[in-house]
């Protein structure tokens, strides 16, 4: 199957796509309306001689493709619709290399008549200035056959056309593809080593499934982390919720070891081996133990010791050795996606040296005070701006207003942190106390373990 996309335009193209708008012939027409412009500034990119060669390969659908924006808007001023979408703009990609151009746009203009040749205006361009040719389009947003407003914008409504194209003519195509695939944001932060919310859940569920033998003891365990899912047998699909996410993900999409055959066989697997119950493994409690970087951070005391106590568990500190990850409790892993918001959050706290909440409101409202001077200072310079004055004079004073704007904009930074740090603040306390709690209760096993030996 081709790739393609489509996407409305609104507004002028060249905030939209402007590493490939063609300047000079972009400039060369001049229009009153600025909305309209965006029908010229997509047509003369769909049709950039550059990449046509001479517009050799450019064809219209029921309009001629060089008069084609002016066509376009007489369309919508006879049906009283010029506002809105101006048009549609998108691109019908091959993965073959060796297709000729003279088929390329053979396909395009094939796809286009039977999705909208009937009832819209079309402008089908081929470019061959990438590996890939690529078919170009430019529909109409108004059909000229009864005035409606285009609605076949959805990939999903004409893949099937493009897929039946594509056989005809040997193309390549997917007759079953995979529609949940992590979007190429997430999938880079994963290969750059970058923690997601669908990292933190597999390592959940990973976590989650060395502890069970059977769905029961994995939904219990979910649980006890946790974690809101659905794993019941009447649903067609497992899904869990990330942790400060409310859109739950489906268990399927996280990878081919996490559908739903797959966590019964590695739950299976599990039968064979002794699993030891669902708690966190700590080190062993030695007699005695020197004084370490923890026991110094735990003396500071206040919201500064809090915060350097929580990146210590973070892994974050100490700074000269490197962070380890791998055996942080579930409670923190979830902060490490906070991580810069955290440690912007401790710089203030040891910068200022506030310790306490009352310290923390005090210096806000310090903030405050001087946001609302510079904010009164910039609105004296902007009235003076607009009295008579020289080139150099308005130079400088706008100089100045700049050089407040910026003031105000990191003082504004801080008071946000400020508020971050409240509300944080309570959540890093109760966390590390779930944490206590669970590793008191699991040396508490340890000692009656080995006191058994003794």
């Amino acid at each position: 199957m081709a790739v393609s996309k489509l996407w409305a335009v609104n507004s002028r193209l060249g905030q939209v796509i402007d590493y490939a708008a063609n300047p000079e012939k972009t400039a060369a027409d001049i229009y009153t309306d600025e909305q309209y412009q965006a029908l010229a500034d997509v047509l003369s990119y769909a049709k950039d001689e550059e990449k046509t060669e001479r517009e050799y390969y450019v064809e219209g659908i029921n309009c001629n493709p060089t008069t084609a924006r002016d066509q376009f808007v007489s369309v919508k001023q006879a049906y009283g619709k010029e506002d809105g979408i101006q048009a549609y703009h998108g691109y019908l990609s091959f993965k073959e290399q060796n297709i000729t151009p003279e088929l390329a746009q053979k396909i395009g203009m094939e796809f286009a008549n039977e999705v909208w040749g009937k009832r819209f205006q079309v402008v089908v361009t081929t470019h061959l200035n990438t590996k890939h040719l690529h078919c170009h389009y430019v529909i109409n947003s108004v059909s000229f056959k009864d005035g409606k407003r285009c609605q076949d914008t959805s990939w999903f409504k004409f893949r099937k056309v493009a897929d039946r194209i594509c056989e005809k003519y040997g193309l390549y195509y997917n007759p079953n593809p995979n529609r949940s695939k992590q979007s190429s944001y997430y999938y880079k932060q994963e290969q750059a080593g970058m923690p997601t919310r669908y990292s933190m859940v597999r390592e959940a569920i990973d976590e989650a499934i060395a502890h069970s033998t059977n769905i029961r003891s994995l939904d219990y365990a979910l649980t006890q982390m946790g974690y809101e899912h659905c794993l019941s047998e009447s649903r067609k699909y497992w899904t869990i919720v990330p942790k400060g996410y409310t859109k739950p993900i489906r268990l399927k999409n996280l990878g081919e070891d996490y559908t739903e055959e797959a966590i019964r066989r590695r739950l299976m697997e599990n039968q064979r081996v002794r699993i030891v119950p669902f708690a966190k493994q700590t080190v062993v409690i030695r007699q005695y133990r020197l004084p370490t970087r923890e026991n110094k951070i735990k003396k500071v005391g206040g919201l500064y010791g809090l915060y350097l106590h929580y990146c210590y568990r973070l892994g974050y500190l100490p700074k000269y050795k490197k962070q380890n990850t791998a055996r942080l409790h579930y409670l923190l892993k979830e902060d490490l996606l906070k991580l810069d918001k955290i440690t912007a959050e401790t710089r203030l706290l040891g910068r200022e040296n506030i310790f306490t909440d009352e310290q923390l409101f005090s210096y806000k409202e310090s903030l405050k005070g001087q946001i609302k001077t510079l904010n009164d200072d910039r609105t004296h310079l902007r009235k003076k701006a607009r009295t008579k004055m020289s080139d150099d004079e308005l130079s400088k004073v706008k100089e100045q207003i700049s050089t407040v704007s910026d003031k105000i904009r990191e003082l504004n930074k801080e008071v946000r942190l400020c508020d971050d740090i409240a509300e944080r603040s309570k959540v890093m306390e109760q966390n590390l106390e779930t944490i206590r709690a669970e590793e008191e209760k699991q040396q508490r096993k340890e000692q009656k373990r080995n006191d058994k030996f003794r």
